[in-house]
C-alpha cells in the first residue's frame, strides 16, 4: 500500500506538468498561425479565405475542354477542322505535319473524352498550379484510330463503301486535326464518286436503282426515298424532271440527309444515314443567338420575301438587296434550347464576309452556292439539323 501511495504521489504532478505544456505549446500555435483579423481562420482557410473543407472538387479533376489554339475559322483559307482534335493516332500522310499545341477552354461534355486538371490548389503552396491534360475514355480515340487505318487500307484497295464506313466511325472522335482533315477530304472524294454522281453500286447500302412503273413521277419517287426531286434529277442528269420513261432505271439515294452545326467551330457537316458526305462554314448568331439542340426542316421557300423585324424593311423576292439571299430553309426546334422555337433558318446571304463570324440575328448563313446544295439536300419533315455548342 505505501508502494501505491507512493507512485500516486509522483503521478499528480507529472500529469499537471504535461497538461501545462501542451496548453503552452497550443497557445503558441493559436499565436503563430491565427487570421490577422481575428476571426480564428488559421490553417482552416486558403489564402483567399476559402475553406477546404467547402471546396469538394479539390479532391477531384474539373473536367475542362481540350481544343487547338492554332485552328484558323478562315473557311476561305484553312482547312476543315473537327470539334476536337487533341490526340494524334500517330499515322503520318501530310509531310511536315505536326500535332497542334493544346489549350484548356470551357466546360466539355465529354462525348470525346477530356481534359482535366487540378484546381483550387492553396496560392501557399504555389505561386501557379501545372495542369495536365488526360483522356477519360481512352478506348474511343483507340477505336477511331483503328477505324482510321482500316479506311486508309480499303481505300487502297479500291473498296469505297467499306473506306466510307471506317472513315465515318472515326470521324469527329478526338484524332489529330490532320487526321480529322485527311478523313474529311477523303470522304468528299468518295461522296462525289457513289453519292453525287450517276454511278450506283450493288453493295452500297445508301443507292439503290429504281425502275419507273407506269404513272409514276420523280416528285413521287422522291418522296418515296426522302429525298428531293431536284436532288434526284440532277444525279441522273436529267434536264426536264417531266421527262422520264416507263422501265427506265433511275439512281435513288435512301434519304434523308441530316445536317450536324458545330458553333465552336462554324461548321456544319451533311450526313446521310450516318455516313459523311460534305462540310461547310457557316455564319451564326451574335452574342450565341444560335439555339443548340435538335431541329426538323418545317419548310423551304425559293426566293423568299422578309421583312427585317428589327428596321420593318421588307424586301421582295428576287431583290439584290435581300439579305437572305435566294433561299430559306425553315427550322422548327424539337429539343434541348431549340425545343419549342421557330422563326430560325438556314438561308444564304449577300454578305460572304460574316461567313464564319458571329453576327445574324440567330439564323445559320451560308454562301449563294452552297445553301442552293444544302436546298436540295434538305427535305421538308424528314430532315434534321442539330446544332452543337
Amino acid at each position: 500500500m505505501a508502494l501505491l501511495r507512493g507512485f500516486r504521489n509522483r503521478t499528480v504532478p507529472i500529469f499537471a506538468l504535461v497538461c501545462l505544456v501542451t496548453a503552452g505549446a497550443w497557445g503558441i500555435y493559436a499565436w503563430r498561425f491565427a487570421a490577422p483579423d481575428g476571426t480564428g481562420a488559421g490553417d482552416d482557410r486558403f489564402a483567399d479565405g476559402s475553406n477546404p473543407s467547402e471546396n469538394a472538387q479539390d479532391a477531384s479533376p474539373t473536367a475542362l475542354r481540350a481544343t487547338s489554339s492554332t485552328y484558323d475559322r478562315s473557311f476561305r483559307e484553312s482547312p476543315l477542322s473537327p470539334r476536337t482534335g487533341v490526340f494524334s493516332s500517330g499515322t503520318e500522310h501530310t509531310e511536315g505535319a505536326e500535332s497542334s499545341p493544346i489549350v484548356l477552354d470551357d466546360v466539355f461534355d465529354g462525348e470525346q473524352g477530356v481534359a482535366s486538371m487540378r484546381a483550387n490548389e492553396p496560392n501557399w503552396i504555389s505561386d501557379s498550379f501545372t495542369s495536365t491534360l488526360g483522356l477519360i475514355r481512352p478506348e474511343l480515340v483507340a477505336a477511331a484510330a483503328a477505324e482510321f487505318e482500316r479506311g486508309k487500307a480499303r481505300i487502297a484497295a479500291g473498296d469505297l463503301v467499306t473506306a466510307r464506313q471506317a472513315f465515318s466511325a472515326a470521324l469527329d472522335r478526338g484524332l489529330a486535326p490532320d487526321d480529322e482533315a485527311y478523313i474529311r477530304s477523303e470522304l468528299s472524294r468518295i461522296a462525289d464518286a457513289l453519292v453525287f454522281s450517276r454511278a450506283a453500286l450493288s453493295q452500297d447500302p445508301l443507292t439503290a436503282t429504281h425502275a419507273i412503273a407506269s404513272g409514276e413521277t420523280l416528285a413521287g419517287v422522291a418522296a418515296q426515298y426522302h429525298v428531293t426531286l431536284e436532288f434526284l434529277a440532277t444525279i441522273n442528269g436529267l434536264g426536264d424532271p417531266d421527262l422520264i420513261r416507263v422501265g427506265a432505271p433511275l439512281k435513288v439515294i435512301r434519304g434523308p440527309f441530316h445536317a450536324v452545326i458545330d458553333k465552336s467551330d462554324h461548321r456544319m457537316d451533311i450526313y446521310l444515314g450516318d455516313e459523311y458526305v460534305r462540310s461547310f462554314f457557316v455564319g451564326l448568331g451574335t452574342n450565341g443567338g444560335t439555339p443548340t439542340g435538335t431541329w426538323r426542316v418545317r419548310h423551304k421557300l425559293m426566293n423568299p420575301e422578309w421583312t427585317d423585324p428589327l428596321t420593318g424593311i421588307r424586301y421582295l423576292a428576287d431583290d439584290a438587296d435581300n439579305p437572305i439571299g435566294e433561299r430559306w430553309i425553315g427550322l422548327e426546334g424539337t429539343s434541348g434550347e431549340a425545343f419549342g422555337r421557330s422563326g430560325f433558318g438556314i438561308h444564304g446571304t449577300i454578305d460572304p464576309a460574316s461567313i464564319g463570324e458571329n453576327e445574324s440575328k440567330g439564323c445559320v448563313r451560308l454562301i449563294a452556292e452552297e445553301v442552293a446544295l444544302v436546298y436540295d439536300l434538305l427535305v421538308d419533315q424528314h430532315s434534321r439539323v442539330v446544332v452543337r455548342p
